[in-house]
């Protein structure tokens, strides 16, 4: 959601006037073109992947409807409806796998695993915020604090001010 957020964002930025006034008006021209545009890593737009078949936008050919010669029968209809999203979901979830090992590889490229001892000194990192406290002064490392025990290689339990023991988790 964040990603249609930002191509949202940039999208309107581009066309939006001067007094920032219309972009409730491009807001759905911009969906559309989103809906019906492929997806790099899948290759079907997401309106394909809902309704089987490619949006039928306004600049391509004649708008009248089509009807064909010979009535096509409801089973046949929906059995090739059923057919294609089949073959596109497999297509989706076969390109989602390798963008995921690929993203995998390209992290795993930066990562570096560490490895602590009991006794060694460390600050805890914890983003998380308490309700009703201010993000933007937030600051996320404490400590430091004594490493008591190695449960595993991200697993350490360490040692509070308060003398308590805490088990932190590493990702």
């Amino acid at each position: 959601m964040e990603r249609l957020h930002r191509s949202l964002h940039s999208g309107l930025s581009h066309n939006v006037n001067a007094s920032n006034t219309n972009w409730d008006v491009l807001t759905p021209f911009f969906l559309m073109t989103y809906r019906a545009t492929p997806n790099t890593v899948t290759g079907y737009s997401p309106f394909y992947l809902l309704h089987g078949r490619e949006m039928q936008l306004p600049n391509q050919d004649d708008l009248r409807a089509k009807i064909s010669a010979k009535p096509l029968d409801h089973n046949q209809r929906l059995k090739s409806l059923k057919a294609s999203l089949r073959l596109a979901y497999k297509s989706v979830r076969q390109a989602n796998r390798k963008a995921h090992q690929n993203n995998k590889r390209l992290y795993d490229r930066r990562a570096k695993l560490r490895s602590f001892e009991a006794g060694d000194q460390v600050y805890l990192y914890n983003p998380a915020v308490k309700p009703g406290t201010s993000k933007k002064f937030h600051f996320p490392w404490s400590g430091p604090f004594e490493i008591t025990a190695k449960i595993s290689d991200l697993n350490y339990e360490i040692l509070d001010h308060s003398n308590k023991k805490t088990d932190c988790s590493r990702e």
